[in-house]
């Protein structure tokens, strides 16, 4: 009988030079249908538009053929019943073992293509079409497939009154679970009304996920409580922690037990995420402290990350080593800023958008203060200027307001410093610049420069910056309220000068 893996020998290099060419799924297929068949690119093209295989994912589709021919199927065997190729081969395989588990003895393409629907029949009407052998004792059948034989005795009872294939497959399979679980009736109802993938699902494919469940130290009250773990791929969690154990300096097996769904991620998405997250120069100290970002599909990682690049108050948080949580609490983060943007809190504190604690999201609106985290702060510069937090920290906390000016304001003030040749170094020397409007910045700069009684030309960069400080702030007694612009001075500073 089949195993979980099986053979596959379409080359993925041809997929990926396909894809070099084209955005479209509809000619990477139809070119795949085209070599795995022998058949012309124009018929593949037909192929693909009739039965709407635009959209799947070519990789997905090179495995579902190969795993055709692994049941000893024809290539125009699969061809006339295109539902084989536009399932999930995952699904394809469940449902071929557990056909076969159940008695079926002669599983067709079309068989298999319409595997929900035979499993909806009754017995009697299976062994009148010869699909199941008339002497079979299908609930015997099944339960010859559990592995603990005390088990399966105590499993073994009188089906008589189930007469569907579907009623009597589940009700072995309750009976099982709710014994090897050590559950109750109500629990592993529960379970199935809840995971509803785990009802028509091979019992081998089961008792294997609850091994590698127990082998991660998942104890049965907690396989019970996360129930989409029997309707996995036993070959996910092998693959991940055999290849993919240790990516991005993760322990993967110590990761799998604080968020059981990376155990049901398909190991390819795992490194596509990962590629994802490098193209967007997120550190691996970053990841580690996130890695439940790896059961998420990876093209929902690249919009979320896309967003918070294109938002003006996220995109300076990127290298922030909690950015991440933003991709995985989205929603929820995406909402609190846009609340808060409508109440004009012009600056966001990360920590506030990313918690999970709605209470100290409520404290935060309560205060009714606009001002950042010292952490987001000092990463933020510390970004910027490559120099460890602590020295930045003494630096400018020396300024009453440095918590009370928007990143992304800090960030056009020194763009355009930057842009006016000042360096780096010069700009950490008078850091307090940062907090000032690029306005005001501006203003002052082309004062300086024109003014002969300054002569700008003759001062260094940091005594230039020195001065445009001085002037802005001489007018407010240097209390620091001169990073206000006119008007915009919050209600609780006092206003000197």
């Amino acid at each position: 009988m089949l195993g979980y893996y099986f053979t596959f020998r379409y080359s993925f290099r041809k997929i990926t030079h396909f894809s070099q060419f084209s955005n479209s799924t509809n000619v990477v297929n139809s070119q795949i249908l085209s070599d795995l068949f022998g058949i012309s690119c124009n018929e593949a093209n037909l192929y693909v538009d009739k039965h709407k295989l635009q959209h799947k994912d070519g990789e997905l589709l090179a495995q579902s053929v190969e795993l055709c021919r692994s049941f000893g199927y024809q290539n125009m065997d699969i061809l006339n019943t295109p539902n084989l190729l536009t399932v999930h081969p995952l699904e394809l395989i469940q449902h071929y073992k557990a056909l076969h588990e159940g008695g079926f003895n002669d599983i067709t393409p079309h068989v298999l293509a319409k595997a929900r629907t035979y499993m909806r029949r009754l017995i009697i009407q299976l062994k009148a079409k010869n699909l199941i052998p008339y002497s079979t004792n299908v609930p015997e059948m099944l339960i010859s497939y559990i592995e603990d034989k005390n088990i399966a005795e105590r499993v073994r009872k009188n089906y008589r009154n189930k007469k569907i294939w579907n009623d009597i497959h589940l009700e072995v399979l309750k009976n099982f679970l709710r014994i090897r679980l050590n559950g109750t009736k109500d629990e592993i109802d529960n379970l199935i009304r809840i995971h509803k993938f785990v009802r028509n699902k091979s019992f081998r494919v089961i008792q294997e996920n609850i091994k590698v469940a127990q082998s991660l130290g998942f104890e049965p009250r907690k396989i019970i409580k996360y129930g989409y773990l029997l309707a996995s791929c036993p070959s996910y969690a092998e693959t991940t922690l055999r290849d993919l154990g240790n990516i991005a300096g993760i322990d993967m097996k110590r990761a799998m037990r604080l968020y059981p769904k990376l155990m049901i991620t398909p190991p390819r998405n795992i490194i596509k995420t990962y590629g994802i997250l490098k193209q967007f120069d997120i550190p691996d100290e970053t990841i580690r402290q996130q890695p439940n970002v790896f059961h998420m599909a990876p093209q929902t990682v690249r919009v979320r990350l896309q967003e918070i690049e294109n938002s003006p108050d996220l995109k300076l948080l990127l290298q922030h080593p909690k950015i991440l949580a933003l991709v995985v609490h989205h929603n929820r983060a995406n909402d609190r800023l846009s609340f808060l943007q409508q109440s004009q809190i012009r600056c966001v504190p990360l920590t506030i958008l990313k918690t999970n604690v709605n209470n100290e999201y409520e404290e935060y609106l309560k205060e009714g203060k606009d001002v950042h985290k010292k952490s987001d702060v000092l990463e933020y510069l510390k970004k910027i200027f490559s120099i460890k937090k602590n020295d930045i920290k003494e630096k400018i906390s020396r300024h009453p307001y440095y918590l009370q000016v928007p990143l992304k304001d800090m960030q056009e003030t020194y763009d355009y410093l930057v842009s006016n040749s000042f360096t780096s170094c010069s700009i950490y020397k008078v850091i307090y610049i940062l907090l000032y409007p690029v306005t005001k910045v501006r203003n002052i700069h082309d004062q300086l420069k024109s003014d002969i009684n300054y002569n700008y030309k003759s001062l260094s960069q940091a005594n230039k910056l020195n001065l445009m400080v001085y002037l802005m702030e001489k007018e407010h007694h240097f209390t620091g309220n001169g990073i206000w612009e006119k008007d915009k001075m919050p209600d609780h500073i006092e206003k000197l000068g």
